[in-house]
């Protein structure tokens, strides 16, 4: 983890110094360092893609299983990626680069914080598409930002980087804020502290059950999908799908060490956290064979006839 995320971590949870979640949560990174000193993380950008699609907190095995379940187009892999965490992720891949072909469209504050001048444009979808009912971005706004971006800049490459799986939840109501809202208000004031809430945390005070949040996440991760299905056969080129790390579900920090993580952490290498999908879906996989300023007009005129 670079200097600047070391202390973004810090600043988040310095207020909580005395609370047992915060010492387990140092417990945890600080094991996690030991246990798993090296990072064998594949670089994003040395891989072959033309559009990157980013599901944030995207476990593999729930990915394949909505894969199969739908019979999806491409071909399924997966990759280790070089964070546990999307601030990691960020600056592993991206944080000494200069990508001036590349257009990022964002539902993630962190892209702003930690990359700002980094790519040719940021579309910056948190700022301007953020429901407040939901308290996130939803996949039906991405979808209608990235559709708008690819006639604005179609000469470039995109990464599309969606909210979910991450949570707050969809279809699930809970008590209390979880999710981006107190990170989002932070960024747009100009500051890297800010209190957050995990799902988590939420259901370790038993606000929520552990079946409940399986269930929401699993259903967050179909509602994406519904849209990134779409995009994929409107992106022209070569389209990845991939995430920018998993999400633990209380698998433990290792075998001889009783400690369950839950959610995730920058820096703890544990597999639920780094395995993450690598879909590749080329020309030859997609059923639309319009031209592809037709395809996008297409899918403009059925957004809006859905509105």
């Amino acid at each position: 983890m670079d200097i600047k995320s070391k202390i973004i971590r810090f600043r988040k949870n310095w207020r909580n110094l005395r609370t047992k979640q915060f010492w387990e949560d140092v417990l945890i990174y600080y094991l996690a360092k030991i246990i798993y000193p090296r990072n064998t993380g594949v670089f994003v950008v040395e891989e072959e893609w033309d559009n990157l699609i980013i599901l944030d907190a995207c476990r593999y095995d729930s990915f394949k299983e909505e894969f199969e379940k739908r019979n999806m187009k491409g071909k399924l892999t997966y990759r280790i990626s070089r964070g546990s965490g999307t601030p990691e992720f960020l600056t592993e891949n991206f944080g000494n680069g200069k990508f001036d072909d590349i257009v990022y469209i964002t539902a993630n504050p962190y892209v702003d914080l930690l990359l700002k001048g980094n790519f040719y444009k940021i579309i910056s979808v948190w700022k301007d598409g953020w429901n407040e009912e939901y308290n996130t971005v939803l996949p039906s706004t991405m979808y209608e930002y990235t559709l708008d971006a690819l006639v604005r800049y179609p000469d470039k490459r995109f990464i599309i980087h969606f909210m979910q799986p991450h949570y707050p939840f969809i279809t699930l109501k809970v008590r209390g804020d979880t999710g981006i809202k107190h990170q989002r208000k932070a960024t747009l004031e100009g500051k890297s502290v800010w209190q957050d809430v995990t799902i988590w945390s939420l259901m370790k005070a038993g606000v929520v059950s552990f079946e409940d949040v399986i269930k929401g996440y699993k259903e967050n991760l179909s509602l994406a999908l519904d849209y990134v299905e779409n995009l994929i056969d409107i992106l022209p080129g070569t389209t990845v799908v991939t995430a920018d790390h998993g999400e633990a579900f209380g698998e433990k920090l290792h075998p001889l060490i009783p400690i369950r993580v839950y959610g995730h952490y920058n820096g703890v290498r544990i597999e639920p956290l780094i395995k993450v999908p690598w879909l590749v879906v080329d020309e030859n996989d997609k059923k639309l064979k319009k031209p592809e300023e037709l395809k996008i007009k297409q899918a403009i005129n059925r957004l809006h006839k859905t509105k």
